[in-house]
């Protein structure tokens, strides 16, 4: 006659993982509760069965002898039993350790992908960092001045920079003549803003220095304003 305990046992099964931010943890703590209980159970329902099954064959007529010895072989069963439950609670737990390890290497691979991104103008970029308007009047910016704002800029840190709207990357280029600046081709309208996400302190600072940047621009006639944000955003992007 089947037990209604073996139906239970047979029915019962590990959930689906969670999907909320701390789903890792809750999988872990379900799984292992439910390999523990299983165990368990199959430790509980085996020693009944063999107690069961020996009393209607053995025990009517059982010596003492005989009854020490089965007293011994429900011993070893119930060790076995028992090892068998520290085995599939030690996978668990090495389970559980290597989903962990698992999401971490994700998370890194995923930052390292997003800071590519970022690098390369296929992803927006936002953050703390400082805006620059340059006003050109008299047209007399150079492409050097511009690029040399770019290069400070990158060298202090700057994770992104955008020029009137034009992505710049390590590809690009600065070209035209004073008043008809370009762009990675893009033509540049007077007053120049440039808007670089990083550091502000460090990216102000370096553009700052005597001789630098701020002092070029206004040896051509220009002005420089530098704002500091902690909040600015880099939106545009370089074509894939």
């Amino acid at each position: 006659m089947t037990d209604p305990t073996d139906g239970q046992a047979a029915d019962a099964g590990p959930p689906s993982p969670e999907t909320t931010p701390s789903g890792g943890r809750r999988w872990n703590k379900v799984v292992s509760g439910v390999a523990t209980a299983g165990l368990a159970l199959a430790l509980g329902f085996g020693l009944v069965v063999q107690i069961r099954s020996t009393g209607e064959a053995e025990m009517a007529g059982a010596t003492e002898e005989d009854l020490v010895r089965i007293l011994d072989e429900l011993d070893t069963r119930e060790e076995q039993l028992r090892s068998q439950l520290g085995e599939r609670e030690q996978a668990v737990e090495e389970l559980s350790g290597g989903r962990t390890q698992s999401g971490s290497a994700l998370a890194e691979a995923q930052r390292r992908a997003e800071a590519i991104g970022i690098l390369n103008g296929t992803l927006p970029a936002r953050g703390p960092g400082l805006r620059v308007v340059i006003q050109d009047r008299q047209g007399a910016v150079t492409t050097a001045v511009l690029l040399d704002a770019i290069q400070e800029l990158r060298g202090a840190g700057a994770e992104a920079i955008d020029v009137d709207g034009t992505r710049v990357v390590v590809a690009s280029y600065v070209g035209g003549t004073p008043g008809e600046l370009v762009v990675d081709g893009q033509p540049l309208d007077s007053p120049y803003e440039i808007v670089a996400v990083g550091p502000p302190t460090d990216l102000e600072v370096a553009l700052n220095v005597s001789g630098g940047v701020v002092d070029d621009v206004a040896r051509a006639g220009g002005s420089a304003t530098i704002t500091q944000s902690e909040d600015l955003t880099v939106g545009s992007l370089v074509a894939g």
